[in-house]
């Protein structure tokens, strides 16, 4: 007897349409952007576990959704594009954190967009 599954689409398929799968080649940029962003949200202040699990989490998300979105997008747009979606990436995380980090949000502003700053320069560098 064969049964019917439902198949329930991810949240990425529903924002990219059912192609979407993910590439072993969007792995090291998240890797890069947790080993980076973490550890200086952690200097910033921010020292409980629970708190850098939650922003690893979030730059995960935000991190596959932007590489995902920039190789979906024409290459000759790429340098065009790259500075507006960072800015989408940061209001983004700002947005997720701000459910769990209510107390001083200047604060966490400030320190997602230095710690984004860095990563994006360190992408760009490497």
């Amino acid at each position: 007897m064969i049964f019917d599954v439902a198949v329930v689409p991810t949240p990425a398929q529903f924002f990219f349409g059912n192609d979407f799968a993910l590439q072993a080649d969007l792995l090291p940029p998240v890797l890069l952007t947790v080993l980076i962003e973490v550890p200086l949200f952690y200097l910033c202040g921010y020292r409980k576990f629970g708190d850098c699990l939650y922003f690893a989490a979030v730059n995960v998300i935000s991190n596959l959704l932007l590489n995902e979105f920039l190789e979906s997008t024409d290459a000759a747009l790429y340098w065009q594009i790259i500075l507006p979606c960072e800015i989408i990436v940061v209001i983004l995380e700002f947005v997720l954190c701000s459910y769990r980090f209510v107390e001083n949000r200047r604060k966490l502003l400030s320190v997602i967009i230095f710690t984004n700053a860095v990563s994006f320069l360190a992408g760009l560098a490497l």
